[in-house]
């Protein structure tokens, strides 16, 4: 095998999860994880390679943040460790050399790959986010977690830069703005604006929430500045949100109108993001495909069927993904709520439904429906379960629903063949040893794709548009290439498939579930930490104090309690809550 007789150790931290993902691919190889630094050290150096987190290495191959380094490595004396690997003569590479040996089947190392582990620290670079790394879910509602360490300030990034310029080869920021922005534009806050969003965008595409937090934040605090910055220094003690690293990374793109090797990576994002952006499919998926070369959906689902075998719905991902990257309007959001107001009138009019997520907070356009349940003094999750599931199983009947995402047996009994059916036109074998397609007896959210009727579609012609009041501008959309077009599900007009979600709450926590299913996420996060910083923990369920409950019910006595200010939905997109809620 490639790699039999080798042994590999990761630094600083074996145990992220892209880590993990990396080892097993090396064992497949024939390779030997060494799990300890001491190991590494008495092993044969001939057959010893260690591999660094390419976060901490600069585009001169030198080690950088070793401040952060040696935290996450846990060791109290990170230059005895190195002096050790040098005396040995150890060989140290990047992590992301394994994805060149393993495609070219060839396992080779280059001087110009070395990296240098003991040279002085001169280097505007990216941070690290102390090895956490997670995926995004593909609907926007946040999960009932509970956020720890992070303060809002800026979030390490990691990658590899070259000197690529930006300035006029850079399109404008296409991300969020406000509606309404009477804020004159300054140049130099528009060239920044533009490279944070596209070091946040690299790093949602790769999964690293937390590194792409750092950067949305003070992107957002850029985007709110209301003085043309002069300066990183003047950025990192005037704006919030922008810590010294990103502040030097200003003060270089204001200096020579260039971030070194922003666009470096630019090919390899593209490659992750044409497979993250379908449903079902999250960034160590992306990357697991990317590192074994495949470039379509087509060759994963002949290279590796039992990813799509035990997640079928990324069969239905695959099948709608232009119309669900596809943005709609707030009046076709309504329009979709009728529907289901409608149908669930029929099934328990005393049930009541209500719009949440983006569209909640105001956004022009959405990219996906999120409902919310409930009924007057029913705290019975379990009734309002079985409430929507007899929904979805009308307006499927109905030809609303156009797939299910996620299925109980009564909807498996309804929709089996359609799951099958997406097998068999995908020429994946080997589906048929799953027993069931349901994940369980009873679910209480609901996950699915719809339709509005052509008359329904026709009638949104004819009302006054609602822009919201936060404007969402276009996005390049990411289309399914030519050879991944005989899955296609996607309309050939402009009747789109829609992505709908349905979640439900207790009537007694009605106020915290609004607060939790409007969002965003950031402000979640924002206010769940502020009320642990008060003794307080806020969920999704209430907010509680030493476990005693103190308030579910009414959403603005959750605010009082917390000493706030009630924050409107439509504010819960900025950045800048403490201003608007501090009494």
């Amino acid at each position: 095998m490639l790699l039999n007789g080798k042994s590999f150790i990761f630094l600083p931290n074996p145990d992220t999860s892209s880590s993990t993902f990396i080892k097993n691919v090396l064992k497949d190889k024939g390779a030997t994880i060494i799990l300890n630094v001491e190991d590494c050290c008495q092993s044969n150096a001939n057959n010893v390679t260690v591999l660094v987190d390419d976060s901490f290495v600069d585009s001169n191959m030198n080690l950088i943040q070793r401040d952060i380094f040696q935290r996450e490595a846990n060791s109290n004396d990170i230059n005895n460790l190195f002096n050790k690997i040098e005396e040995l003569k150890i060989q140290c590479v990047k992590v992301s050399c394994v994805t060149k040996w393993v495609q070219n089947e060839n396992f080779t190392i280059e001087n110009s790959e070395l990296v240098n582990l003991t040279p002085p620290i001169i280097t505007i670079s990216d941070d690290t986010n102390n090895g956490q790394s997670s995926s995004e879910a593909d609907t926007e509602i946040p999960t009932d977690v509970e956020d720890n360490g992070d303060d809002g300030d800026e979030k390490n990034v990691v990658g590899e830069f070259s000197q690529q310029p930006i300035g006029n080869a850079l399109q404008l920021d296409s991300g969020t703005k406000l509606l309404v922005n009477d804020k004159p534009k300054y140049k130099n806050n528009e060239l920044v604006i533009e490279a944070l969003k596209r070091l946040t965008k690299k790093y949602e595409i790769k999964g690293e929430r937390f590194r792409a937090r750092g950067y949305r934040l003070a992107k957002q605090s850029v985007e709110n500045c209301d003085f043309d910055i002069s300066s990183g220094a003047e950025a990192h003690t005037k704006l919030r949100n922008i810590g010294p690293s990103i502040a030097r990374k200003i003060q270089v793109i204001l200096d020579t109108g260039a971030l070194p090797g922003l666009n470096d990576s630019m090919g390899l994002e593209d490659k992750l993001n044409y497979f993250k952006n379908c449903y079902g499919v999250g960034p160590e998926i992306a990357k697991r495909w990317n590192l074994l070369s495949y470039e379509s959906f087509c060759i994963a689902s002949k290279k590796d069927p039992d990813d799509f075998i035990s997640d079928w719905s990324v069969l239905f991902g695959w099948s709608y993904y232009d119309d669900w990257l596809h943005k709609m309007s707030r009046n076709e959001c309504l329009a979709h709520l009728d529907v289901v107001q409608n149908a669930l009138n029929e099934i328990d009019p005393d049930c009541l439904v209500e719009l949440q997520g983006s569209y909640n907070r105001g956004y022009s356009k959405c990219g996906d429906i999120d409902l919310l349940f409930f009924k007057p003094f029913c705290d019975d999750t379990a009734e309002l379960a079985g409430i929507m599931e007899s929904l979805c199983i009308k307006l499927y009947k109905d030809g609303y629903i156009h797939c299910f995402l996620q299925l109980t047996p009564s909807l498996e009994s309804l929709f089996a063949e359609k799951i099958i059916e997406r097998f068999q036109t995908a020429k994946i074998n080997g589906y048929k040893k799953r027993k069931k397609w349901y994940s369980s007896e009873i679910i209480k959210k609901f996950f699915m794709g719809v339709k509005l009727s052509s008359k329904k579609l026709g009638e949104l012609k004819e009302v006054d548009t609602d822009e919201g009041t936060f404007l969402i501008e276009e996005e390049e959309e990411t289309k399914l290439k030519p050879i991944d077009q005989y899955m296609s599900l996607n309309s050939k007009d402009e009747n789109y498939c829609r992505r709908l979600d349905f979640f439900c709450c207790k009537w007694d926590e009605l106020g915290a579930g609004r607060i939790h299913y409007t969002g965003s996420k950031e402000y979640n996060r924002w206010i769940r930490i502020l009320a642990a910083q008060k003794g307080f923990k806020l969920t999704q369920h209430g907010l509680f104090r030493d476990s005693v409950l103190l308030e579910s019910f009414n959403e603005y006595k959750i605010f009082e309690l917390l000493d706030l200010k009630y924050v409107e939905p439509k504010d819960r997109n900025d950045i800048e809550w403490e201003k608007k809620v501090v009494k």
